[in-house]
């Protein structure tokens, strides 16, 4: 019959003496590990070399749960960031939208002011009041009629125009109503200047809006700024606002201010040339 040894029978005899052994096995490898990592020796540093190069991978792909975890944590904080971001900037677009038509209503109000002190300081421009006729037969985009004509001095291509700006100018006089050509007509060319980029322009009545004749690049010309007109044609009043630029990609273009349909009443100069002093 054979016999263990007396070092097997000990270590068999409990689970507490396994547990110390084991504790033993580890502070002697924690020992090993720290004099090594104290120990200037070649061997030791290509021994640690080589456990660091063999466990990297191993390292590498053990962390990419944790890094992808880490990321997508990060991702959504940084989407609730810009979320917030956003709406931050579309309420200081909104009122930037809000600051700048201000200031494009004082600007057209400005101007306004100015042609009205200027029609105060001259005798050769009589402005009248006038009513828009209201006629579906007659009346389109191109042409209205008015209630005032010989009977209150109107002539051919005096203006006629609202409190936003030019509508057009006189073609027909009759004795008590008088036949206008709208700005809008083909038909119409007005002589204009902007008013920041200084450039004298010539607009024609497209439909719905002005197009820029006579211009060798209109790209020039500042998208939103005011066209008033010139008195290049010789009956025409400068000062008065004509439109707005609108630049696209493929076009520049005068979009009107006035419409027939602003209000029934309207103003028109009537220009006594008799009285003008060329000098």
């Amino acid at each position: 019959m054979g016999y263990k040894s007396s070092f097997s029978r000990g270590i068999n005899s409990g689970p507490l003496n396994r547990y110390i052994l084991e504790l033993t096995i580890c502070i002697t490898i924690s020992l090993l590990f720290v004099l090594m990592s104290l120990s200037k020796s070649k061997t030791v540093y290509n021994i640690k070399y080589l456990v660091v190069a063999a466990s990297k991978p191993g390292l590498v792909f053990a962390n990419k749960p944790f890094k992808l975890v880490s990321d997508s944590v990060q991702y959504f904080e940084g989407m609730g960031n810009y979320k917030t971001l956003n709406e931050s900037l579309k309420k200081q677009n909104d009122f930037l939208k809000k600051e700048f038509n201000k200031v494009n209503l004082l600007e057209v109000e400005n101007f306004r002011l100015k042609n009205l002190l200027k029609l105060q300081d001259v005798d050769y421009v009589q402005k009248l009041s006038a009513r828009i006729i209201i006629d579906g037969y007659r009346n389109n985009n191109n042409s209205i009629y008015i209630d005032v004509g010989e009977n209150k001095g109107l002539k051919i291509n005096d203006l006629v125009f609202n409190e936003n700006g030019l509508l057009g100018r006189v073609s027909q006089v009759g004795k008590y109503s008088s036949k206008i050509l709208t700005i809008y007509s083909s038909d119409s060319v007005l002589p204009g200047i902007s008013v920041d980029t200084k450039q004298s322009v010539f607009a024609r009545g497209d439909g719905d809006k002005l197009v820029l004749k006579h211009l060798e690049n209109k790209f020039k010309l500042k998208h939103d700024e005011l066209i008033i007109s010139t008195d290049a044609a010789g009956f025409f009043k400068e000062g008065i606002i004509i439109g707005k630029i609108v630049k696209t990609l493929n076009d520049v273009y005068i979009q009107p201010i006035a419409k027939k349909s602003d209000s029934i009443f309207v103003n028109v100069l009537i220009f006594d040339f008799k009285k003008i002093n060329l000098d």
